[in-house]
C-alpha cells in the first residue's frame, strides 16, 4: 500500500507574514528584500507579481516596473516565530515532518488516515488548509502523492491555497505537460540548456531519458535514473524527522532563489546565525566548532552539498565570538558559485558543568615543575626554621 505523503508550502510566506502585523497591505504590491544599492527582492506578492516583479531581481529594477512598490526589510525573527507555529500545527496530526525551509516541509500522514478512516482526503486537506488558515493567518498549497517528489510537483501546481493529489496513474496527465522549468530539482541554468536541445515539456525530457539520449544521459549524468525514478513514481516516501542531537545544533534553509550573489547570502546567512544563536543561548551548553554547509544550485555538478567548518582553541558559548568566527568562515570559504542552500551549525556541543579545562603538555609540564619548585622551598625553610626562601614570582605578587 501507498503511504501518503504530503508536501505544504506556505504562499507568500515572508509577505503574508507582514501582512498579519500590518493587515493595511493586503491587497497592495509588496516586496520584501534589500532597498539599497546591491538590494534584492526576496519574495513578493501576488499583487507586485502582476508587474513582472519576482524573487531575485534587483530591487531598483523592480522599482521601475511599479512605482507603487513597498519594499520592507525583512523580520526574520518573526518569520522563523511563525514558522514554529506552522510546524507545531501540522505537529497535532503527524510527528513525522521534515521540515525543507522556513515555509515549508513534508510529512507522512499514512498512520493519521489509517486511524481516523478518512476516505476522502480532498475534503480532510481543505479542512486543514482552512484551519491553519484560521489558527495562524498563513495560507498554503498542499500536495499529495504517495513520493516526496510528485508532492513537491502537486503543492507546486496550484498556488495560492491550492490542493493538488498526484497518484502514479495521473503522471502522466498532470506532469508530463508542464514545461521543463518546472520539474522540481532543475535550476534556472539547467532549464534553458534543456529546452535548447528541443526537450520543451518534462514529458519530452522523460522519454528522452527512457530512450537514452546520449546528450541527455551525458548532461545528467549518475542522476538520469534517479530522475526517471522520480517521473515513474517509484523515488523515496521516507520522512526524515532525525533524531535530537545534543552535540550539535544549527539550522540549514533554502534560498528564496538561486544565486551568487555574495552580499544577499551574506544577509541570509546572518539571519541564520542569529536565529542558532538564540537557540543556543537556551541551551545552557558550549560549543567547540562551528560549521557552514553549502548546496550547489548547478544541475551538472549533481548539485553538490559541501562543509566547512572551524574550531576554537577553546570551549565558548560567546555569541559574539561564534558571529564573528561565523562569518570570518564564509568570507574564506564562499567561492563565488550559485547555491541554492545554505547552513549553520554548532557542533562539539558539551553542558558547561561538564567542561573541564585540559592542561596542554606544556602546560603539564610548567605546572609540575612549579610544584617541585614549592617542594624545594618548603624543605629549605623548614631546615632554616624561618620562611626565608620564597619564588621571585611571589615577591612580585606581594608588591602588588
Amino acid at each position: 500500500m501507498s503511504k501518503i505523503i504530503v508536501h505544504i508550502d506556505l504562499n507568500q510566506f515572508f509577505v503574508r507574514c507582514e501582512e498579519l502585523k500590518n493587515p493595511s497591505l493586503i491587497g497592495k504590491p509588496v516586496a520584501v528584500g534589500g532597498d539599497g544599492r546591491k538590494g534584492i527582492i526576496s519574495t513578493c506578492s501576488y499583487e507586485a507579481r502582476k508587474y513582472g516583479i519576482h524573487s531575485g531581481m534587483p530591487t531598483f529594477q523592480a522599482k521601475m516596473l511599479s512605482k507603487n512598490l513597498i519594499i520592507l526589510p525583512g523580520d526574520y525573527k518573526y518569520y522563523e516565530l511563525m514558522s514554529k507555529e506552522f510546524i507545531n500545527f501540522i505537529k497535532k496530526y503527524t510527528l513525522k515532518v521534515e521540515q525543507m525551509s522556513i515555509d515549508e516541509c513534508f510529512c507522512d500522514f499514512s498512520d493519521y488516515f489509517l486511524k481516523k478512516r478518512i476516505t476522502n482526503p480532498l475534503a480532510f486537506f481543505d479542512e486543514l488548509q482552512n484551519r491553519l488558515f484560521n489558527e495562524t493567518g498563513l495560507k498554503c498549497s498542499i500536495g499529495i502523492a504517495p513520493t516526496k517528489f510528485l508532492a513537491k510537483m502537486g503543492s507546486d501546481y496550484k498556488k495560492p491555497m491550492g490542493i493538488t493529489i498526484i497518484r502514479k496513474k495521473d503522471i502522466e496527465n498532470i506532469i508530463f505537460p508542464l514545461p521543463v522549468k518546472d520539474l522540481f530539482g532543475i535550476g534556472k541554468k539547467s532549464a534553458p540548456k534543456i529546452e535548447r536541445a528541443g526537450y520543451k515539456t518534462i514529458g519530452d525530457l522523460y522519454f528522452g531519458l527512457k530512450n537514452n539520449d546520449e546528450a541527455l544521459s551525458n548532461f545528467f549524468g549518475s542522476m538520469r535514473d534517479d530522475l526517471i525514478a522520480e517521473l515513474e513514481g517509484n523515488s523515496s516516501d521516507e520522512i526524515v524527522v532525525g533524531p535530537y542531537d545534543p552535540k550539535s545544533m544549527g539550522m540549514t534553509r533554502t534560498l528564496d532563489f538561486d544565486t551568487n550573489d555574495k552580499f544577499y547570502i551574506r544577509n541570509f546567512l546572518i539571519n541564520l546565525i542569529n536565529m542558532v544563536l538564540d537557540e543556543f543561548k537556551k541551551s545552557g551548553k558550549l560549543c567547540k566548532t562551528i560549521q557552514i554547509t553549502y548546496k550547489n544550485a548547478d544541475c551538472d555538478s549533481g548539485f553538490k552539498t559541501s562543509t566547512v567548518s572551524k574550531s576554537f582553541d577553546n570551549y565558548t558559548d560567546s555569541k559574539e565570538e561564534i558571529y564573528k568566527e561565523g562569518l570570518k568562515l564564509f568570507d574564506k570559504t564562499y567561492n563565488n558559485d550559485e547555491i541554492r542552500l545554505i547552513g549553520f551549525t554548532l557542533k562539539n556541543l558539551k553542558d558547561k558543568h561538564d567542561v573541564v579545562v585540559q592542561m596542554t603538555f606544556d602546560n603539564f609540564e610548567r605546572h609540575e615543575n612549579e610544584n617541585k619548585t614549592v617542594l624545594l622551598i618548603n624543605e629549605l625553610n623548614r631546615k632554616a626554621k624561618k620562611p626565608i626562601f620564597f619564588r621571585l614570582s611571589d615577591l612580585k605578587d606581594n608588591k602588588k
